[in-house]
């Protein structure tokens, strides 16, 4: 790891020390993963930093769309995090080649599967991508559960601090595929399962389009309660 990418995560950690009352669950899930997906809900441009130092872990890289690369300050500071960027809508293939490679050393990659920000705050019908990649390398997915990183401007405004909640949920591999099971069918019912992995780490006004689906219910059920804060209403 660079210097100028660790001293940066040093300068986002105190900032974030200073502007947040920032609450992080289960961090211990990422920390013993070895190399893993890391897959999160959309609110915020602010989403990668706060995941980057949600760990003790060091080995975290988190994957951009490219049209972020030209932004003024943003396109600066997440090329000097190193992280991999993306085209997004398209097939990129150069992206994935990284993803596994990362992996594949022990790192820990993260990704946005609904591929833009939800200005609603509600988890979005997400991309296949993230079922793609999770088939590729066959890494254990992380989902996390973010609120909070959306309201910058409204706790400045108000000479306050955020408050940003983090939620892992624990590390899971995609289901096996049924016999005679269409690739389409598949990918889909894939994508289902992780975004419905990320929406039970969120209170329920948050989990949007997934809000309803069926597996909400049985994974609810398998939950260890004493391990989701959404159970106990610390969400808010």
């Amino acid at each position: 790891m660079s210097s100028a990418r660790e001293n940066l995560l040093n300068l986002i950690r105190k900032l974030i020390d200073k502007c947040v009352n920032l609450k992080i669950y289960n961090p211990e899930y990422p920390e013993n993963a070895g190399g893993a997906l890391v897959v999160t809900n959309h609110i915020s441009r602010l989403d990668t930093a706060f995941l980057m130092v949600s760990t003790k872990r060091r080995d975290i890289i988190g994957m951009v769309a490219s049209n972020y690369r030209k932004a003024p300050i943003l396109g600066s500071i997440v090329s000097k995090l190193g992280a991999i960027w993306v085209n997004r809508g398209e097939g990129d293939f150069s992206a994935l080649r990284k993803v596994k490679e990362y992996i594949q050393k022990g790192w820990i990659v993260g990704l946005a599967p609904e591929g833009k920000r939800s200005r609603r705050k509600q988890l979005i019908e997400a991309k296949q991508g993230v079922a793609l990649m999770a088939m590729k390398t066959g890494a254990p997915i992380i989902p996390v559960g973010l609120t909070g990183t959306a309201d910058m401007l409204k706790a400045f405004s108000k000479f306050k601090k955020m408050d940003v909640t983090i939620n892992f949920g624990e590390p899971f591999h995609l289901p096996e595929r049924l016999e005679d099971e269409h690739n389409r069918d598949y990918v889909g019912r894939a994508v289902d399962e992780i975004m419905c992995r990320i929406a039970i780490l969120l209170p329920e006004n948050k989990r949007g389009f997934y809000a309803k689906h069926p597996r909400i219910q049985s994974l609810l059920a398998e939950t260890d309660q004493s391990k989701n804060p959404v159970f106990n209403k610390e969400l808010i």
